[in-house]
């Protein structure tokens, strides 16, 4: 009796598994290069610090480090993040959507248990960083005056 019940189990997990992927027809995950634009330290001094981040590096590693002045070298907090697509447009910018988690180190505006999804586009040769992002979904845009996303915008150190 037994030996049939795990059986009929398998059997119906072994099926399960057949139908999910045969159905998935989803595009393969993006893999990030050693080189992506993103990469980088990204800065807006003109923020006002008290309320936005106004230094975002971008590691190739996935790491994510946050300082909310830019002259400081203490990060505010940090995160990993993984790039999940990437384009460019007929204008030549430059989109990415990434997937911020595992936030760590007093990120007290968003709970270590959530994640953030951002939308970002790089133009201006590399120079400029725009970027939206949702605890809930992808932005469908960048666009500064929406009222469901946040948005941010942010130039390359050099």
């Amino acid at each position: 009796m037994k030996t049939r019940t795990y059986v009929s189990i398998f059997i119906l997990v072994f099926a399960v598994l057949i139908i999910a992927g045969s159905c998935a027809t989803g595009k393969k995950a993006y893999v990030a290069q050693k080189d992506e634009e993103l990469f980088g330290t990204w800065i807006n001094p003109d923020y006002d610090v008290t309320s936005i981040d106004d230094k975002i590096t971008y590691g190739p590693d996935g790491v994510l480090q946050v300082y909310h002045s830019t002259p400081t070298k203490r990060v505010q907090w940090r995160a990993k993040y993984t790039i999940t697509d990437k384009w460019i447009d007929a204008k030549g910018i430059i989109w990415y959507k990434w997937f911020v988690n595992e936030i760590k180190e007093g990120a007290i505006s968003t709970p270590d248990t959530e994640g953030y999804c951002c939308l970002g586009k790089i133009s201006d040769s590399g120079r400029k960083l725009e970027l939206s992002g949702s605890r809930y979904d992808y932005p469908t845009e960048v666009n500064p005056d929406s009222l469901k996303y946040d948005y941010t915008i942010l130039y390359r150190q050099e």
